[in-house]
C-alpha cells in the first residue's frame, strides 16, 4: 500500500511505516496542527499507545478526527461489525469472524472491540478532549460508523 500511495501521491508527501503505539522516533519534534485516523483504531490492539502517540505530536490545541466501527451495535449482513458474532458487547478483545463474512476483512486481519467507555476514557487519558461525535446514517436500523473530533488539551 505504501508504494501505490507513493507512485499515485502529489510530490512533497512523505510517507512512512511506523508503529504508532511506541514513541515516535520518526518524528522530528514540529507540532502537526491535526491527525486523522479512519477506520483502523480497531485494528490496533494498543489503543492507549497510539492516542498517547497522537497526543505527543500534535501541538496544544490541535485537532484529532477519527472514525471507528460503531462499538455498541453488532453490525449488518455484511459483516460489519465491532464485536464477534455471539460474543456481546461487554467481551472486549480481539476477535477474527470466520463463520460471520468469510468474504471479509475481519476473517483476515481480526478487529478489536471496545466498549465505548473504553474508547472515550483513552481519549481522556490521552489528553485529547472531545468535542463533537457523530453517527451517520446507515441502510440498517442502528448506526455503522462512530466518528469523533478532538482537541489536545
Amino acid at each position: 500500500m505504501l508504494g501505490k500511495a507513493r507512485a499515485a501521491g502529489p510530490a512533497g508527501i512523505t510517507y512512512l511505516c511506523v508503529d504508532v503505539t511506541r514513541a515516535p522516533t520518526w518524528w522530528d519534534g514540529r507540532p502537526f496542527d491535526g491527525c486523522t485516523c479512519e477506520l483502523a483504531l480497531m485494528d490496533i490492539d494498543d489503543l492507549a499507545g497510539a492516542l498517547a502517540t497522537v497526543a505527543a505530536v500534535l501541538r496544544p490545541g490541535g485537532w484529532f478526527v477519527a472514525s471507528v466501527m460503531h462499538p455498541c451495535f453488532p453490525g449488518n449482513g455484511r459483516g460489519q461489525s465491532s464485536w464477534p458474532p455471539g460474543g456481546g458487547y461487554e467481551r472486549e478483545g480481539w476477535w477474527t469472524s470466520p463463520g460471520h463474512n468469510p468474504e471479509g476483512v475481519r476473517i483476515r486481519v481480526g478487529a478489536t472491540h471496545r466498549k465505548l467507555s473504553t474508547i472515550l476514557n483513552a481519549l481522556h487519558d490521552a489528553g485529547l478532549e472531545a468535542e463533537r461525535f457523530a453517527e451517520p446514517p446507515a441502510p440498517v436500523p442502528v448506526p455503522t460508523y462512530l466518528l469523533w473530533r478532538c482537541r489536545r488539551r
